[in-house]
């Protein structure tokens, strides 16, 4: 049984308020830590402070971490959400700046005949004497129009004796009228199809390429978040720019978790500056690095008293895809395996506790096409008869969980632990005809059924559940990685 919109999952387990519990009401600071520039400059890790953001500052602190991404010679620039777009591409990046240039010439009648001459150099050269005979044919012999009149009179007949002014001026009107302004619109329609699928090419590959789509499935999950979240001085978010791989570094090259310098940042002694929750754009898999930075994340967490969610990629389950593998019965769920025997040594960490793991990931936008999110630069389709599901831009669910406990806060205070927001309403879904029949994309890649859904809570994770053709989501219950299953540890009650 999948999930539809009137099915409910009990929550059996929710958030464990901490021994010390709260005394104050200090406000609730949020951290979500993750890579924001791309190949952008960024200083040491000890001079880099969170940064507030919120919904008013969004597109201020995009256009300060001056994002930048280094794609083979290609080099993109991003100041705000909208430079991700395919017209801002098309307008901004000089590969397409070749493809701009003739597509305008195309749709310019004075210059419509010289940029169709380009076009039709680009077909196959068994095509080369028809479209050439076809350029003959139709462009202007010589530069000089009356030149032209002169010297090739209609039906080849010889040049015509003198007349009245009025039929002279009606003969050269009729010998002129081929030549003005005479673009074939089918034809031109042809030319500019042609353009738009060479353009349309490259640019699924830029969207699709794996930096690209990280880059900017971070800045669109983090929106997400952000824009649906009431922020005051009771409640504020703030975004850390530290990669995964410098977290681990930095996490590894310390004598001690205290010696490193994300501890400097995530440990506060004063508790109107201690975050409440740390949220990280990542995906852990059950390797040996990213075991090791876990528990030692753990430990920092432990310290400060505060929970990490991040998102756990679905090799934990011995399998590489929950949507092309969402059955159970599918998945290695074994203490056997390497990766079996990582994870379990990581849930028995007794700092375990205070991390949870998400999965799977949500859409983050709509696929560009006519249909969905058309282009008003060129005619562009995202998706193919190939496309494939990692086509799509998925996001991280972590950023799920930061909403809905920063809704929870807002809604219930520090009081908010028998009393967590869980649902999200509002998501992008992809609707869309296959076979005959509507689809509609699950937004959180796939439709678990009740039994998976509770396979995957035993096993330590934090499953998104989508509802069957809706925009709903829902976090199944918030609890941590640690085993035997237990609450999410923080600083609420």
């Amino acid at each position: 049984m999948v999930f539809s919109a009137d099915n409910d999952l009990e929550t059996k387990v929710t958030l464990e308020t901490s021994k010390t519990g709260v005394i104050d009401e200090p406000p609730f600071r949020m951290l979500i830590i993750g890579d924001w520039s791309g190949d952008g400059e960024k200083n040491d890790v000890v001079s880099r402070p969170p940064i507030e953001i919120d919904r008013d500052n969004f597109d201020e602190v995009m256009a300060r971490l001056r994002l930048r991404l280094n794609l083979g010679d290609l080099m993109v620039e991003f100041a705000d959400l909208d430079d991700f777009h395919p017209d801002q591409l098309f307008r901004r990046l000089p590969v397409f700046g070749e493809m701009r240039d003739l597509r305008r010439r195309l749709v310019d009648p004075d210059t419509f005949y010289k940029a169709a001459r380009e076009v039709r150099s680009w077909f196959p050269d068994a095509d080369g004497e028809k479209l050439a005979a076809e350029t003959r044919d139709q462009a202007p012999p010589s530069d000089s129009l009356l030149d032209s009149i002169l010297s090739k009179p209609s039906g080849g007949a010889p040049p015509p004796r003198a007349r009245a002014s009025s039929e002279l001026s009606s003969l050269i009107s009729e010998l002129v009228r081929p030549y003005i302004v005479s673009v074939d619109e089918n034809e031109q329609a042809g030319m500019l199809a042609a353009i738009d699928e060479a353009t349309s090419g490259l640019m699924r590959d830029i969207l699709h390429n794996q930096k690209f789509q990280a880059l900017e499935s971070a800045w669109r999950g983090l929106y997400f978040a952000v824009r649906r979240v009431e922020t005051s001085t009771d409640l504020k978010i703030f975004i850390l720019n530290l990669s995964k791989d410098e977290l681990t570094n930095d996490l590894k090259s310390a004598g001690t978790v205290a010696d490193s310098a994300f501890y400097r940042i995530a440990v506060h002694t004063d508790d109107d500056d201690a975050w409440a929750a740390v949220f990280g754009n990542y995906a852990f898999e059950p390797s040996v690095v990213d075991t090791a930075t876990l528990i030692r994340f753990g430990q920092i967490a432990s310290t400060a008293n505060f929970p990490f969610v991040s998102h756990m990629r679905p090799d934990v389950l011995g399998i590489h895809s929950l949507a092309a593998q969402p059955d159970p019965r599918d998945w290695k769920l074994s203490g056997d395996t390497d990766a079996g025997k990582l994870w379990a040594a990581l849930r028995d960490q007794p700092e375990s506790s205070y991390v949870g793991m998400t999965t799977p990931r949500i859409l983050a936008r709509l696929p560009y096409g006519a249909e969905t999110d058309p282009s008003e630069t060129f005619s562009f389709e995202e998706f193919t008869d190939d496309s494939e599901h990692e086509d799509y831009l998925w996001t991280n669910s972590c950023f799920v969980a930061a909403l809905l406990l920063a809704q929870s806060y807002s809604a219930s205070g520090w009081e908010m632990a028998r009393s967590l927001i869980q649902d999200i309403q509002g998501l992008p879904v992809h609707i869309y005809e296959e076979n005959g029949e509507t689809v509609f994309k699950p937004c959180a890649e796939t439709l678990l059924t009740q039994n998976a859904c509770e396979r995957l809570m035993d096993f330590g994770l934090m499953p998104i559940i989508s509802y069957k053709n809706t925009d709903h989501v829902k976090l199944a219950r918030f609890q941590s990685i640690a085993d035997p299953v237990t609450a999410l540890k923080g600083r609420w009650r």
